[in-house]
């Protein structure tokens, strides 16, 4: 019995200390003023990982609910409010679903309509200071409800534009991406820029302005939407490349704090992921067109792909080459403060390589919302 307990005594050590050994895997410059993490490919910590547990599951149709206005059919938006309440934006059915913070149904509000408190096309979702504020993307208003539905008043938002994503930065403040049309001689032209804006919509700083000529159908938005998450104290954004890992650090007021770099060596693209794309972003802007978008090779940081978990750690979706094994896997690189901690695949839904609105998660406080249009539901996980 001796023996044994010694021998289990010294393959714990081995664990132990093989798991804390954290190798310097980065180097840091400074350029332009700016500091720049410069990390390898070898994890720091090769033990760090997030394991979510699943919680519970909001699916769109509940038959024993007995209550029709609880059914959502094309979730687009899933926010919270302080209290731990859901709120689920319905697109196709222009209704807000509101959920207890357990997944048992409230009340839905908001309609498909023109009059007060109706929507045409809703596209974006957020709250705050527990008022919720969703874009209508036809009007380029932004509808204004209390969380228990009561309608306020529209707002018109300054130099209008059509904001795709929405996310809240604090309490009175937004970050937004926001498309707008010009003509520049006799062509038109599509400017994409990512901006803090407040409680009105009004632009308070504009932290990136892309550009693109306007092709029709063959207009590859995602050439020109970079990457962002915004965390407790910091907001990240990535660089649009195929051929670089490059994330800037800001605080939320958008003053640069430092820079993430890493290793990175191009992925192809396969035709069943180009098609894929295609049928994701026609879904995604109710477009019948057919697409020919030439891709060629993988982002190396995609669209909507960045988050912050409870503690502070940014977490960046990254692409893989993908076989039957990993078809869905969903892999992550972690960083702490710049440094990168260990890359490892999270259980939370289908993972893909390029932007598909239909597969989208939401990391609020210590709970996951994976929010699966495909087959229409939300499901929450803890960690």
């Amino acid at each position: 019995m001796g023996k044994n307990m010694c021998l289990i005594c010294i393959i714990a050590s081995l664990i132990f200390f093989g798991c804390s050994k954290k190798e310097l895997n980065y180097t840091i410059k400074e350029v332009d003023g700016v500091k720049v993490y410069y990390n390898k490919s070898i994890p720091s910590d090769p033990c760090f990982k997030i394991t979510p547990k699943e919680v519970f599951t909001i699916r769109g149709r509940d038959e024993s609910v007995g209550d029709s206005l609880r059914d959502f059919v094309f979730p687009r938006s899933t926010v919270l409010d302080s209290y731990g309440n859901i709120y689920i934006l319905d697109q196709k059915l222009s209704e807000i679903k509101k959920f207890d913070k357990n997944g048992v149904f409230l009340k839905s509000f908001c309609r498909m309509g023109t009059g007060p408190g109706e929507l045409q096309v809703g596209i974006g979702l957020i709250c705050l200071n527990d008022t919720l504020f969703v874009h209508e993307v036809n009007t380029k208003h932004h509808l204004k409800f209390t969380v228990n539905g009561e309608f306020l008043e529209r707002i018109l938002m300054e130099a209008p534009s059509d904001l795709w994503f929405v996310t809240k930065l604090d309490s009175e403040r937004s970050l937004v991406t926001a498309l707008t049309a010009i003509e520049k001689d006799n062509e038109m032209f599509l400017t994409y820029d990512l901006q803090i804006r407040d409680s009105r919509f009004r632009i308070l700083k504009t932290l990136r302005n892309n550009m693109s000529k306007y092709l029709e159908e063959n207009t590859n938005f995602l050439e020109n939407i970079n990457s962002y998450c915004v965390g407790k104290n910091k907001l990240y954004i990535a660089k649009i490349s195929n051929s670089e890992y490059c994330i800037d650090v800001y605080d939320l007021d958008g003053n640069q704090l430092y820079r993430i770099r890493k290793d990175f060596r191009k992925i192809a693209m396969t035709d069943n992921e180009v098609s894929e794309l295609h049928k994701s972003i026609n879904i995604a802007f109710d477009d019948k067109e057919k697409r020919e978008l030439k891709i060629n090779y993988k982002f190396a940081i995609d669209a909507m792909s960045m988050y912050e978990d409870k503690n502070g750690n940014l977490l960046v979706q990254v692409p893989i080459e993908r076989n039957e094994e990993n078809i869905n896997d969903f892999v992550i690189d972690a960083f702490k403060d710049g440094v990168f901690i260990n890359r490892f695949k999270m259980d939370i839904g289908r993972g893909y390589d390029f932007y598909n609105s239909g597969h989208q998660r939401f990391f609020i406080g210590d709970r996951i919302y994976y929010q699966n249009r495909d087959d229409n539901y939300v499901k929450v996980y803890e960690y």
